[in-house]
């Protein structure tokens, strides 16, 4: 299959990595130094789950020149990159490629679809411990490690097999959705209560839940979240609040979010896409979602700040 990397961060430099050791041709968007040092040093995975190993002379570009289109496109971007990587990939996109969204949070998907039409995007969540150690080189810490995705409509396409095929034949663990809108609103309810408490409180997750306070109001996060998603009609299971508090109360000493890491490096933050779309949609549906109001307009302050520099 042939597979554009968009772009060669932690979770694409990993899968795609994956993917081309399967023997799949792909090509990875990378930039500046990252860019420099696949393309002289290769692609450098170090994997817990599959071992480690170099992509030798890995296909690296910084632009696309439409003499090349994917089958498949694993969209990886953070998503307030989503304008400039959409504008990126176009060349790339042929009647026949599928778009694999695999970000944070809600929205990406649409705004590919006002792009390239809803046909041509699949819905996905990538879990995995993984992160650039240095340009060029791609860590995978073990753990969860698998890609879920699938149609908006539950169906099990033809297309949606293949993909199966491919990650499950290059030893990535797929798993085709018959509902990947509950898998992505389960995730969000994760996310949207690790990343905004600890970028609210620029604090770690072990301080967050250790506090009585802010341990009642990660409770309330995953309240309005779930709550909001099940009047948008998502099928969320009954005891998610309970389950994901024991999740955060065990793997506290653990739990890093990415939001949380970009609050702290002065960078922007996918606050549109993670605590504000719950509150958007909230607002939509008429479910109160106070504390994620709080929380998106406070950091809306920091984000405003980092696109402005």
């Amino acid at each position: 299959m042939r597979v554009l990397v968009m772009a060669a961060g932690s979770v694409g430099g990993y899968f795609g990595g994956v993917l081309a050791k399967g023997g799949n041709e792909v090509k990875f968007v990378a930039r500046n130094e990252n860019l420099a040092q696949i393309k002289a040093n290769g692609l450098v995975v170090r994997s817990a789950t599959t071992g480690n190993f170099v992509v030798e002379s890995a296909d690296a570009v910084d632009s696309l020149d439409g003499d090349w289109q994917a089958d498949l496109v694993l969209f990886c971007v953070k998503s307030y990159h989503n304008k400039v990587a959409i504008e990126q990939i176009k060349p790339a996109i042929g009647p026949n490629t599928t778009i694999l969204t695999l970000q944070n949070g809600l929205g990406s998907a649409d705004e590919l679809s006002a792009t390239f039409g809803e046909k041509a995007v699949m819905l996905g969540a990538a879990y995995v411990e993984a992160e650039r150690l240095s340009p060029g080189v791609f860590a995978e810490h073990g753990g969860s490690c698998r890609l879920v995705f699938g149609e908006r409509d539950g169906s099990w396409s033809e297309r949606g097999l293949n993909m199966l095929k491919t990650f499950n034949g290059a030893g990535i663990e797929g798993i085709l959705s018959d509902d990947v809108s509950a898998t992505l609103w389960t995730k969000l309810v994760f996310i949207s209560a690790l990343s905004g408490i600890t970028c609210i409180c620029r604090s770690s997750m072990v301080e967050a839940l250790d506090n009585p306070s802010t341990a009642d109001l990660i409770l309330r996060i995953l309240e309005e979240t779930t709550n909001v998603g099940r009047a948008a009609g998502v099928i969320i299971p009954t005891d998610m609040i309970q389950t994901t508090m024991a999740q955060f109360q065990r793997d506290k000493a653990d739990l890093v979010s990415s939001m949380h890491m970009d609050l702290m490096a002065g960078r922007p933050l996918e606050l549109a896409n993670i605590n504000g779309a719950v509150a958007a949609i909230g607002k939509l549906h008429g479910v109160a979602t106070p504390v994620n109001d709080f929380i998106t307009s406070c950091l809306s302050v920091a984000h405003n700040r980092a696109t402005q520099t």
